[in-house]
């Protein structure tokens, strides 16, 4: 049988509190390795975030990560112009945006307030935007390649 805890930190408190934690509402998060056995510690499978200002920051967080990755992966689309299949790379990256949109909104967005999701949904478009840039400008060079080809 696995225990289970409930951390609460309030100062110059010395009182035991019992929560019914299973019919308490918030936002799941899961360890990451779940094979971690540490000596002599207590291991953590999965951590139910009640406080609502902790949920909006732990979001806003992974959210954030997730954009700088998708941002890194657009830069390295653009820092390799000798790339030999540019648009199955932009297609990946596309395809990465829009998995990026369809798990925010199933994951956070119970979570999130009208605002943090408009100010989401415009990044989200701003990426694809630069997405599709990149592929017309992409597709003009090859153009302009064809053309100076076919000119000879």
């Amino acid at each position: 049988m696995s225990s289970r805890y409930l951390i609460v930190k309030e100062k110059n408190k010395k009182e035991i509190t019992y929560f019914e934690y299973d019919k308490l509402s918030g936002f799941n998060m899961a360890s990451k390795s779940k094979n971690i056995k540490l000596k002599d510690a207590i291991n953590v499978n999965k951590i139910i975030v009640i406080n609502p200002s902790f949920i909006e920051k732990t979001i806003n967080k992974k959210i954030n990560n997730k954009i700088k990755n998708l941002i890194d992966l657009l830069a390295n689309i653009y820092s390799d112009p000798d790339d030999e299949d540019p648009a199955g790379t932009l297609m990946h990256a596309l395809n990465e945006v829009e998995r990026f949109k369809r798990q925010m909104i199933n994951k956070y967005e119970e979570y999130m307030t009208k605002e943090q999701i408009k100010l989401l949904e415009r990044k989200i478009a701003i990426l694809e935007q630069q997405v599709t840039i990149q592929a017309y400008y992409i597709n003009e060079r090859k153009e302009a390649l064809y053309e100076s080809h076919k000119a000879r």
